[in-house]
């Protein structure tokens, strides 16, 4: 075979060989400069660097707004894709016992055994679990779920990865309705938010792995029975960089609820010094940012009577009115109390919740490098409207905190949570 070297060509043909050598640098040059741009591009779509205009409303700032590097940092985020197993076969789990987090991921890495289910790792707590994404479906619309943000709200965590193998389960088994559904839907959920708080509130305080956490080194004074914050001591829903998150108004005095400070208090809760601090928090930030603009429904799941909130203060008529008809609807399968938007505080220190972030991303706030949060016009009475599709809904399951697996068994099929979520899918595939 003849060899080809550089010295043996014609002067003419090294200068088209050093030309077309050129040309393909310039291209690659091309290309990364591109993608450079773009990725600037996108980020200055995300990010902008006003202040609102009537700060003459807010009495006290009193936690520090989450940084851009960081914020940054969760937009370009890439997680772990967890490897898939192999012949999936129905997964049979009925609440028969209460579930270490360890046995959660076990039932997770069963449902990604099928070809409709990705698992990803979006995140680690304080303690080093794992916080999984679970995306189910193969449609392009989204319903997005997540649970357990407080510790003691331990019952979602199971009510919720049940419905996902409930409905994986049917999918498998070629239920008609629901492998149509799940081609036009995509189911997007995390199971656990708060996998430290679900283990310390459910086996106890020993099952935390680093004794140097604060919620250990505090153990003494903290009433486990009623505990929402992290291994950290801090309330993961008062944590988002929302507009209001970590200020009050001067016409309010700071809720009671409301701590500036860590603490043992049974119903007083810190929502951290600095805004979108904790882990779990840039997990959920990294879910929402990821699928807010094609979410047709959110759905934050709590527990705390049986009730639902619906509508944002700050945000107009016309998100409020979608949120209340969603939940009208849900309130037709489980019977739960409707909120309407009296019942919603702004301004009294109880902001920054997953729900205000994902309300006011879909109604086009974008994060401001000046505040630290996301940002519009103004404070309240703002001219927001409705620029994305998803109400963000905070669904309150149970009348109150329990860990016997009977009492989430008996709320997921005779208080309508199964069907609820059922009509949940029904419901993103209905929108236009």
């Amino acid at each position: 075979m003849r060899k080809w070297h550089i010295r043996k060509l014609t002067k003419k043909g090294k200068i088209l060989f050093i030309s077309l050598i050129i040309i393909i640098l310039i291209i690659i040059v091309s290309v990364n400069s591109c993608d450079k741009k773009e990725k600037i591009q996108e980020e200055n779509d995300n990010i902008i660097n006003t202040s609102e205009i009537d700060t003459d409303v807010i009495n006290t700032i009193f936690a520090d707004g989450m940084g851009t590097e960081d914020y940054k940092n969760i937009l370009n985020y890439t997680p772990a894709k967890l490897i898939s197993g192999v012949n999936y076969n129905k997964i049979n789990y009925d609440f028969e016992n209460t579930l270490h987090y360890y046995e959660i991921e076990e039932l997770i890495k069963e449902m990604n055994k099928s070809d409709i289910v990705n698992v990803y790792i979006i995140g680690e707590s304080h303690d080093n679990r794992n916080i999984y994404d679970v995306e189910i479906g193969k449609g392009n619309k989204i319903l997005m779920l997540d649970a357990n943000m407080h510790a003691a709200e331990s019952a979602n965590a199971p009510i919720l990865t049940k419905f996902l193998i409930d409905i994986l389960n049917d999918y498998e088994n070629n239920d008609k309705e629901v492998v149509d559904l799940l081609n036009k839907v995509k189911i997007v959920a995390i199971p656990c938010i708060n996998p430290d708080g679900y283990e310390i509130y459910n086996f106890g305080i020993d099952y935390l792995n680093n004794k140097d956490l604060w919620i250990y080194q505090n153990k003494d004074n903290v009433f486990f029975n009623h505990f929402k914050y992290n291994a950290n001591g801090v309330d993961l829903n008062r944590n988002f960089p929302t507009q209001n998150a970590g200020l009050y108004y001067n016409e309010y005095e700071l809720i009671s609820s409301v701590s500036l400070s860590k603490t043992t208090q049974r119903h007083t809760y810190f929502g951290g010094s600095t805004l979108g601090s904790e882990p779990e928090v840039r997990a959920v930030m990294y879910q929402i940012l990821s699928h807010y603009e094609d979410t047709y429904a959110y759905i934050n799941i709590h527990s705390q009577g049986r009730v639902i909130y619906s509508g944002k203060p700050n945000l107009s008529d016309e998100y409020n009115d979608l949120t209340i008809e969603l939940c009208n609807r849900m309130s037709k399968f489980n019977k739960y109390k409707v909120h309407k938007l009296e019942r919603e505080e702004i301004g009294e220190g109880n902001d920054g919740t997953a729900s205000d972030f994902m309300a006011e991303l879909v109604n086009g706030f974008i994060f401001s490098s000046k505040t630290g949060r996301l940002s519009s016009s103004s404070y309240k009475n703002n001219n927001a409207t409705l620029k994305y599709h998803a109400p963000a809904i905070v669904l309150e399951t149970m009348n109150d905190n329990y860990k016997d697996p009977n009492k989430h068994k008996d709320e997921y099929y005779n208080h309508g949570l199964k069907e609820m979520f059922y009509d949940l899918v029904r419901y993103v595939n209905e929108r236009e």
